[in-house]
């Protein structure tokens, strides 16, 4: 671990100063309904670059662009499958991944390569705040080092990652202390890729 973090109150100024270090290319983190997470513009090279070096996360797996509200999601899928579309208008905002086919435009390094991404909208007063404020996508993933447990406090983010981050937003525990579900859409019938606050059984699905 590094110096101690930098860690504001969920307020309107730790809001606007969170906004202000993704527009400049920051990386930060802030909690969700599931964990804490790292954040960042998912269009910045850069700082992209930085979530992977923060956690140590391997090259091949992808982050996740997280944003605002459901009629935002051509910001970052090329099409919306069906059952995608079935399982946004039922669970979303919430502890749900969708992977969808890309747009051409996603930085390959969000990919891991590939030409999926999992998108989500959390339901998490603080974090829809955010994603509202800075009004784009981001590319998201949980804030810990790889390997070690999601930080669901402010406390347990700064005592895993220290100063590497610019800024960690504190609003609270995150309630539901698990990561989400992630669900692959681009399969017939979709496939869960793992299972988390929805069920199998929830969504009607293997």
């Amino acid at each position: 671990m590094g110096n101690s973090a930098v860690i504001c109150p969920a307020d309107e100024i730790g809001l606007a100063r969170a906004v202000e270090v993704i527009v400049h290319g920051g990386v930060i983190a802030f909690p969700t309904d599931t964990v804490y997470g790292l954040g960042c513009d998912l269009f910045h090279a850069g700082a992209v670059e930085r979530i992977y070096a923060i956690k140590g996360r391997p090259a091949r797996l992808p982050l996740i662009a997280m944003f605002a509200e459901i009629e935002q999601w051509p910001r970052v899928a090329a099409a919306l499958p069906k059952m995608a579309r079935v399982f946004m208008d039922r669970w979303w905002p919430g502890p749900l991944t969708l992977i969808v086919p890309a747009r051409a435009d996603i930085p390959a390094r969000v990919l891991g390569s590939g030409t999926t991404i999992g998108m989500r909208i959390p339901d998490f007063a603080v974090a829809r705040q955010l994603l509202r404020l800075v009004d784009r996508p981001l590319a998201t993933t949980s804030a810990n080092r790889s390997g070690q447990p999601a930080g669901c406090t402010a406390n347990e983010v700064a005592e895993s990652l220290g100063d590497a981050v610019d800024l960690i937003l504190d609003g609270g525990p995150s309630p539901q202390g698990v990561a989400s579900t992630v669900v692959d859409c681009t399969t017939n019938p979709p496939t869960v890729l793992r299972e988390g606050p929805i069920t199998r059984e929830m969504l009607g699905v293997g």
